[in-house]
């Protein structure tokens, strides 16, 4: 009995000790930030969900049985911490597998040349540091650009600077900033407030838009040297990180209290409303209401990770973007876009996309997802283009016959007040009366040959 009860208390404390780790793992993903002078656009419950372009859980069994992820849900935004819950699974031994990085969205190169590194840093001479973000811990301030950044797709006018090495670039505010749609040069736990050196410079050129992290230092490893890297948004939708200081290696760095990436990330929204009763009690989800709680529910669908041995420093990492459907302004453009998407063009919003992208609920509440191949989906489009074609050709015939008409009048003008003139004599034989007078002339009859000519006509004229 005793045995029994010491197997029981040690499998207790295991799983105890497993679900500990996992909310360790996960809060490290969610971590608060502080909005200088903004509030979160949404109040309402937010959670963060998986996207299977992302993800890939595969059954740990071949029973055929299906699995449901674990799902981190933050409470609100204006909670200190997030509380995770586990959903039920029908199979409890599943292993997840990362997609492998193809770049769908990006081309990257990285620069390890010490030589070419001048190339890739802008010195910010004469720049003022940014007060809320200089002195601080988790705090990030949203300021504009005066250019329209592309990020994966997405015209970004607005970018949000965080203390902690990145960049937030949705418009939707909330907390967790960390977890998705970001550009990180090398998101860490920096705390500006630990020394009077370490500051939060940008400065936009009109073309390019800079933000350097400058002798910033690590809260929970301050004994290292401090680190000094920018990141360049270029208005082509260029990217360039680049460091000048990387006393640690990367992957050395605690993960604990924060999450530690180098890349580029991108999510949608699905929105809903829950706890909404009907008459007979039961519980409802609605996405067309305002009564009940609002959930937004963010899924990350695309990230581009950067192998932490080759961040050092002198080193630059460039990514450029790639062509994306909802870059095309129209369905012709749309269908010729490159096959790495199905792109496809909905006539009921009038846009170009392939279903993923920040406006993912609009295009599914409004029917895109179900046409039935990327032709019939241009229909309108292409009816527009048809009769575009029409119209052209009719003006071109019409301006082919209008200088025809001036040619033939024109002659007719010279043959007629120049009679001398080839022309004019040649008009002067075929005028009318004479030509009647060669007419009267001719002669015809019937005559049959060996040779089988039937018909004769001789004139005197």
């Amino acid at each position: 009995m005793a045995t029994t009860r010491w197997v029981l208390l040690e499998s207790v404390v295991i799983v105890t000790f497993f679900i500990s780790s996992q909310v360790e793992l996960t809060f490290s993903e969610g971590v608060a930030y502080s909005l200088y002078n903004s509030e979160p656009d949404l109040d309402s419950v937010i959670s963060f969900g998986q996207h299977h372009n992302l993800y890939k859980r595969q059954s740990g069994n071949s029973s055929g049985s299906t699995t449901q992820s674990a799902t981190t849900t933050i409470k609100s935004p204006t909670t200190p911490l997030p509380t995770t819950t586990k959903e039920p699974t029908t199979t409890p031994n599943y292993t997840e597998q990362k997609l492998s990085q193809h770049h769908k969205y990006y081309t990257s190169k990285i620069i390890t040349t010490t030589a070419e590194f001048p190339k890739y840093w802008t010195e910010l001479y004469d720049v003022k540091h940014s007060e809320p973000l200089s002195g601080s811990h988790r705090v990030a301030v949203s300021v504009p650009i005066n250019f329209k950044f592309k990020f994966y797709g997405h015209e970004v006018s607005k970018v949000t600077i965080a203390t902690g090495g990145f960049l937030y670039m949705s418009p939707f505010l909330h907390q967790w900033l960390t977890a998705t749609q970001y550009i990180a040069p090398l998101m860490a736990n920096f705390d500006t407030s630990m020394n009077n050196d370490s500051i939060i410079l940008y400065k936009d050129f009109g073309d390019k838009f800079v933000v350097e992290w400058q002798r910033v230092f690590l809260q929970d490893q301050n004994h290292t040297n401090p680190f000094s890297f920018q990141t360049t948004l270029h208005s082509n939708g260029t990217i360039y990180f680049a460091y000048r200081d990387v006393p640690v290696e990367v992957f050395n760095i605690e993960v604990k209290n924060h999450p530690v990436k180098v890349g580029v990330s991108d999510a949608f929204y699905i929105d809903t409303i829950q706890g909404v009763k009907s008459k007979n009690e039961s519980h409802h989800r609605y996405s067309d209401t305002n009564e009940g709680v609002q959930r937004r529910t963010i899924y990350e669908y695309h990230r581009v990770e950067v192998d932490f041995k080759r961040v050092r420093s002198q080193s630059v990492v460039i990514l450029e973007p790639l062509a994306t459907c909802n870059i095309a302004k129209d369905c012709n453009t749309c269908l010729t876009q490159d096959d790495s998407f199905d792109c496809k063009w909905c006539p009921q919003v009038s846009r170009c996309s392939d279903g993923i992208d920040w406006l993912r609920q609009e295009w599914r509440d409004r029917g895109c997802e179900i046409q039935s191949s990327r032709s019939n989906c241009s229909y309108k489009g292409a009816q527009k283009s048809s009769d575009s074609a029409t119209i052209a050709g009719v003006v071109v015939a019409v301006i082919i016959l209008v200088a025809l008409v001036v040619g033939i009048g024109g002659w007719f003008f010279y043959a007629y007040t120049h009679p001398t003139s080839a022309s004019g004599q040649w008009m002067i034989n075929h005028r009318p009366s004479e030509m009647k007078a060669k007419m009267s002339k001719m002669k015809f009859w019937k005559k049959d040959t060996g040779s089988g000519e039937k018909y004769r006509v001789e004139s005197q004229a």
